[in-house]
């Protein structure tokens, strides 16, 4: 083995072991700062642009889980989002979590998001 070729060998393994061990130190935590998560969709199962400020319909609501917290004070995962009772999500306002299902209202008309259940 020529010294090139062994020299160049050996950068390789400490530039490797220097990258491990960067990628180790720092483990990556996304900021949102306010704004929408990159990874949330843009466009709704329905093919409708997703405003996630205020233009979320109903029917682009999926209830995903359900925690149960202490005294009977429920969460909900909606759209990937934690909410718990008198949140909002867009223009709707989560009145109640019960366990399989949760109470939303729109101005007047309320509205009933249930949990799926798996097959």
């Amino acid at each position: 083995m020529s010294f090139r070729r062994f020299f160049s060998f050996i950068l390789v393994i400490l530039i490797f072991k220097a990258g491990i061990v960067l990628a180790a130190e720092d483990a990556f935590v996304y900021k949102d700062n306010g704004r929408r998560d990159p990874f949330w969709p843009l466009i709704s199962p329905t093919g409708q642009i997703i405003n996630y400020n205020n233009e979320v319909l109903f029917n682009d609501m999926t209830l995903e889980g359900i925690i149960t917290g202490q005294n009977g004070e429920n969460l909900a995962i909606i759209n990937n989002v934690i909410v718990k009772p008198n949140d909002r999500i867009g223009l709707f306002v989560v009145e109640s979590i019960d366990t399989t299902e949760v109470y939303l209202k729109k101005d007047q008309e309320s509205f009933v998001l249930k949990l799926k259940k798996e097959d």
